[in-house]
């Protein structure tokens, strides 16, 4: 009973988001950000922004931490998205491997395809999630 509730909280989380997620934004609303040059070149830890103009992390609490807060899987607990246990669990080590998985996932998980989220985007997603959850 108890885990039937958290599978309905989290769909509707899920879809909320995804309904949410879809809006454009007017081009007068998106801003990308101002990279910060230095002495040293160019900001070299923060990735550049996407077509969007969003980070892969902005685009992973957009789209994705729902139902992966902090890495971790609320729909399949036993299928955190931490690097190394993608690794040996699903061979998934490179950013491609995870669009791979967005368009095409598994049961319990939302389809995200190039209309919801571009090459782009999926790519920056994948790159956030395999630099942050170890």
């Amino acid at each position: 009973m108890q885990r039937r509730l958290v599978v309905t909280l989290a769909v509707l989380a899920l879809v909320s988001t995804a309904v949410t997620g879809c809006k454009k934004k007017s081009e007068e609303q998106v801003t990308p950000p101002q990279s910060v040059a230095t002495s040293a070149g160019p900001a070299a830890k923060e990735p550049a922004p996407s077509a969007t103009g969003l980070s892969g992390e902005q685009l992973f609490k957009q789209h994705c931490a729902v139902c992966h807060p902090n890495g971790g899987n609320t729909i399949t607990p036993a299928k955190p998205l931490g690097a190394k246990a993608m690794a040996e669990r699903s061979k998934i080590t490179k950013p491609e491997d995870i669009v791979k998985v967005m368009r095409n996932p598994g049961p319990g998980m939302t389809k995200f395809d190039e209309g919801m989220i571009s090459n782009d985007d999926a790519k920056k997603i994948g790159q956030y999630i395999l630099a942050t959850f170890p």
